[in-house]
């Protein structure tokens, strides 16, 4: 099973009705230059050829390069100076509206489409400051293809409920693993048999015992993480955590956005290739966000979804 992404720079058809029948009809003047404007012979609407970035001041390529560039760990202050030197006038405030806004489309999008992962999962859990306060980002995913497949943020380690994030992974997934690796949080043991079943089996000990030698010459009997994938997604997160300083509220966008950049937007070393590519989605263009972003668009109108804007 594959998914193609396909860019939709050159408009072929009507983005509310997806006619072919479809003809220019002037443009709109804004200050990043003119916009084509279409009119469909079918549904008789006419609509912007930036699907996604539509009454943006700054052209679609500023607005999804900032979206690569904040979501790789640039700050917000960095990326307006970098567009400074260009010439582009961006408030380093926008560059944070941009990352929000379009991380709430984005990952409506991508969490729509189903990736081909295999039968194990993994599952673990990482410490973020959110609102000056102590928060758990709990994560899964896919060990063949390191697809992160869902997360959820948590203001308890040892008191939630991971349910719902197991629920949000085998819909996402369209199936329960076979095999689930974890550390013993009691969490994901509960969680693990009420929402994946008795088909999977639960590893809960996600540890080797350490071959140091201990005090009295026998092993030292000390627990090391071998849940090395997941902890390398961990380290991930919070290296960009860092820079993303004054998240406000548990219900940021930004950490959807970050799962977005991971799976779809940067190439993974020991892959090669984004977990997305490796998971049968491919996403056509050298700009991954502004694929996805038109692609967003084009999803909320299909569903008839709304995004209050930011």
């Amino acid at each position: 099973m594959s998914t193609h992404i396909e860019s939709h720079d050159q408009v072929r058809f009507c983005k509310y009705c997806r006619s072919d029948r479809i003809g220019k009809k002037g443009v709109r003047r804004n200050k990043s230059g003119d916009v084509q404007l279409y009119k469909c012979y079918r549904c008789k609407r006419v609509f912007s050829a930036n699907f996604g970035f539509r009454y943006r001041q700054h052209s679609p390529d500023i607005v999804s390069e900032a979206m690569h560039l904040y979501y790789s760990g640039m700050s917000s202050y960095a990326i307006a100076d970098l567009f400074e030197t260009r010439g582009v006038d961006v408030d380093d405030s926008t560059v944070r509206r941009w990352a929000d806004r379009y991380a709430k489309v984005a990952h409506l999008f991508t969490d729509s489409v189903t990736p081909d992962v295999g039968k194990w999962y993994r599952g673990d859990e990482v410490w973020v400051k959110v609102d000056g306060k102590k928060h758990y980002l709990f994560a899964t995913m896919d060990d063949d293809t390191r697809y992160w497949i869902a997360g959820e943020l948590a203001d308890s380690k040892d008191k939630h409920d991971a349910d719902n994030i197991f629920r949000m992974t085998k819909q996402h997934t369209g199936k329960a693993p076979t095999v689930f690796i974890s550390d013993k949080l009691p969490a994901y043991q509960k969680a693990a048999r009420k929402i994946f079943g008795n088909g999977t089996y639960h590893k809960a000990d996600a540890g080797l015992r350490s071959k140091r030698k201990g005090p009295n010459g026998g092993s030292s009997g000390n627990y090391h993480p071998s849940n090395n994938k997941m902890e390398r997604l961990n380290g991930t997160i919070r290296d960009r955590e860092k820079t993303f300083r004054g998240l406000r509220s548990p219900h940021t966008p930004v950490f959807d956005g970050m799962r977005v950049h991971y799976n779809h937007c940067r190439k993974h070393d020991s892959l090669g290739k984004t977990p997305a590519e490796a998971a049968g989605i491919s996403t056509e263009g050298r700009n991954k966000w502004k694929t996805i972003i038109q692609n967003s668009s084009l999803y909320l109108i299909a569903t008839d979804q709304r995004v209050a804007p930011l």
